[in-house]
């Protein structure tokens, strides 16, 4: 207890001792401030600076300053000043006086609204109170602030200033050559500016060099792009050039005027001047055949420039040019040249040509007086037009009938015709005349003359002539089919499933007898249901195919060697075999149906068939064994076999069967065994042990050996070799 008196009494003594002491010594004010404008943050020390950027003259940067006791104790802020330019106000005082305690802070709003671009400053000043001691901090506030000026530099000249609304003005420029003006955006501010965006609208101005979106330039640094300028005409075009900034758009206007020679054009006929324009139709006076017409061409400058015609000339037959001035030529603005354009046809009807002027071209019209005949030829309602050397084609008509067309003539021409001759030449009489008008047929405009050409086909086939109009040849063409349709029929086969390896008998019927001799043909196909073709599938004759003919006016097919029938290998694998039969005339004319009746023939899969066993080898203690058979499936898997002993042998295993899956699998998927369909040759060896009574080998105990084969589909006829 006494220890802690003594120990209170101390601190109180050396409180005391240092009270005095510090009233006496200048102090450095215990607080910090914290400057923030936007996400930017600034701690200023007593008497230090932060400067506030705006992003444009006119717009306001809110502050927050923030001074925060660092003290032991308390104090209070008593008052917050604000001096300087007036650029700065405050614009949120705190509630004064404030009571702070360690780590307390007292905030307030400052606004820096710039109304010039050049630095500015203020000073705040915070009055408190710390115990017995009162003091002041102070911080210094600059403002900075950009501003933009704006100049171009035209292409070849100096710089010069604009203003947002003003024009930036291109010189003449050649059609379609291409001037540039370089636009400069000069920051004399004191502070960084931001430019958005730059844009640009008018269709003979272009951006070249464009800065990124959002590019900062500094103070006393400026921002160069490109304007160029393409006229396309010689009127002054016009366009806009915006330039976003932080506070606006500044908006600047285009011109610029193209130079440049511009041809006029006219055409003079007698005491008429018309004015045409490029790709427009120059139409000259009708002319008679052997005659012609003419039309006045004159060309002008009326642009502002000397402009060079390097070519005149003209496509299209029967135009000329006359009265050309020697090219190239240069004409003067004002200056005029004139030709002519002749118009001689040497047919009827309306004729077209191609004009070309320099660079510029015109369709030329002209229509030529005198007949034209046309020609065309009629079946039922149907009406085709043919030119000399053309074709005229009749419906097929079946051998023994007749087919008609009706021919016609008109003149769509200007001026009458005449036809004075009418025939049909060439090797084929099945071609004639009929109804013919009289000779000479004389045509006005617009008429027409019209005859029958008839054609009577007496064998199968095509048949051609010609067909002569005065000179003007045409070619007939008919085609005979033959007089009936195939009648239906029928196979004469055996139905059902059918069996392996065997020679079934087919024919076939006619549902009625035909007219003409036919030959046909089967075809055979062979559909697998186990994936592998059977060469054995065939005619017994040796082939997959089989002619056969049908004598005229009867319905059996003849097959070789004067047979009704033909017979069928079945092989033995398990499938369908699809009998497909063509037609034809002697002639040749094929008349198998679109959709031709087959005969489809099945063999199922089934068990496998044992054809014999045989004793291959033997030696005293071994037995050697060929299997022969065949299974439509492709398939067997196991073996089964039953032994019989010699009498008065005793034989312990009688019964033995063998897994046999893999190795049949093996064959049916080699190579080899595709020639053989199914069928299989297999060995079979066995090995006997043990002992003997009456017989001298271990060979001779087994008296006979009965096999059987077996798959998924069933099990085999037994099948047995005897040994002794």
């Amino acid at each position: 207890m006494l220890r802690v008196r003594c120990s209170l009494l101390l601190a109180v003594a050396l409180l005391s001792c240092l009270a005095p002491l510090a009233n006496s010594q200048a102090t450095t004010p215990p607080f910090t401030v914290r400057v923030q404008y936007g996400p930017n943050v600034t701690n200023v020390a007593d008497g230090g600076a932060a400067t506030i950027p705006a992003d444009a003259i006119g717009m306001a940067t809110a502050i927050t300053v923030t001074a925060t006791y660092t003290g032991l104790a308390s104090a209070d802020v008593t008052a917050v000043d604000l001096t300087g330019h007036t650029d700065f106000s405050i614009t949120s005082p705190p509630s004064l006086p404030a009571t702070l305690r360690p780590r307390d802070g007292v905030a307030l709003s400052v606004r820096f609204m710039p109304t010039t671009s050049n630095r500015v400053l203020g000073q705040m000043t915070f009055g408190y109170i710390e115990g017995r001691t009162s003091g002041r901090l102070t911080i210094n506030l600059a403002g900075v602030t950009p501003e933009f000026a704006f100049s171009y530099i035209p292409q070849g000249g100096n710089a010069t200033l604009v203003a947002p609304g003003g024009t930036v003005s291109f010189p003449a420029t050649a059609v379609n050559a291409t001037s540039s003006a370089v636009v400069v955006l000069t920051n004399r501010g004191t502070s960084s500016g931001v430019v958005s965006a730059i844009s640009l609208a008018g269709g003979a101005f272009q951006l070249q060099g464009a800065p990124l979106p959002n590019t900062t330039v500094e103070a006393g640094k400026d921002l160069r792009f490109t304007v160029t300028f393409t006229p396309k005409q010689l009127e002054t075009s016009q366009g806009t050039l915006s330039v976003q900034l932080a506070d606006r758009p500044a908006t600047f206007n285009l011109s610029g005027s193209g130079s440049g020679p511009l041809f006029a054009y006219e055409t003079v006929l007698e005491a008429t001047t018309t004015t045409i324009v490029p790709n427009q139709v120059i139409a000259l006076p009708d002319a008679l055949i052997g005659e012609k017409s003419s039309l006045l061409v004159r060309v002008r400058n009326t642009g502002t420039a000397d402009g060079s015609i390097s070519a005149i000339s003209m496509l299209g037959t029967g135009f000329q040019l006359a009265d050309l001035p020697f090219l190239p030529l240069t004409l003067a603005p004002g200056g005029a040249i004139a030709f002519t354009i002749q118009f001689a046809p040497t047919q009827p009807g309306r004729i077209s040509g191609r004009l070309r002027i320099g660079n510029d071209f015109f369709d030329v019209m002209g229509a030529g007086l005198g007949p034209t005949l046309a020609y065309f030829y009629a079946i039922g309602d149907t009406n085709t037009s043919v030119q000399n050397n053309g074709s005229v084609i009749f419906t097929p008509v079946a051998v023994g009938r007749t087919a008609t067309v009706r021919f016609y003539i008109t003149n769509n021409g200007t001026a009458p015709g005449t036809v004075t001759s009418l025939s049909v030449t060439g090797a084929s009489t099945a071609f004639t005349l009929s109804e013919l008008p009289r000779l000479p047929i004389s045509l006005s405009p617009g008429a027409t003359a019209a005859f029958t050409i008839q054609f009577t086909p007496t064998v199968v086939g095509a048949a051609t002539a010609t067909l002569k109009v005065d000179t003007l040849t045409f070619t007939l063409s008919g085609s005979a089919t033959a007089p009936d349709p195939l009648p239906s029929y029928r196979f004469d086969a055996p139905s059902g499933p059918q069996e392996p390896m065997q020679q079934p008998a087919i024919g076939l019927t006619l549902a009625a007898p035909y007219p003409l001799n036919l030959n046909g043909t089967l075809t055979l196909a062979f559909n697998s249901e186990v994936f592998s073709n059977d060469p054995a599938v065939q005619f017994a004759l040796g082939s997959r195919t089989v002619n056969f003919t049908i004598p005229a006016n009867t319905t059996k097919a003849v097959f070789p060697q004067g047979a009704t029938q033909v017979k069928i290998q079945t092989g033995t694998v398990a499938g369908t075999i699809n009998i497909t039969p063509s037609f034809a005339t002697d002639a040749g004319i094929n008349l198998t149906p679109a959709n031709p009746l087959a005969l489809n023939l099945v063999v199922p899969q089934s068990a496998p068939r044992l054809l014999s066993v045989e004793l291959s080898a033997k030696t005293s203690n071994t037995l050697t064994f060929l299997l022969r058979g065949y299974a439509t499936g492709r398939s067997v898997t196991q073996m089964d076999f039953q032994f019989t002993p010699t009498s008065g042998e005793n034989v312990s295993t009688t019964k033995l069967s063998l897994s046999v899956e893999p190795n049949f699998l093996a064959w049916f998927q080699s190579t080899s065994s595709q020639q053989y369909g199914s069928q299989f040759t297999a060995t079979v060896t066995f090995t006997l042990q043990g002992d003997v009574k009456t017989v001298t080998s271990l060979a001779d105990t087994i008296q006979s050996v009965s096999a059987t084969l077996t798959n998924r589909q069933g099990v085999s006829a037994a099948a047995s070799v005897t040994l002794r």
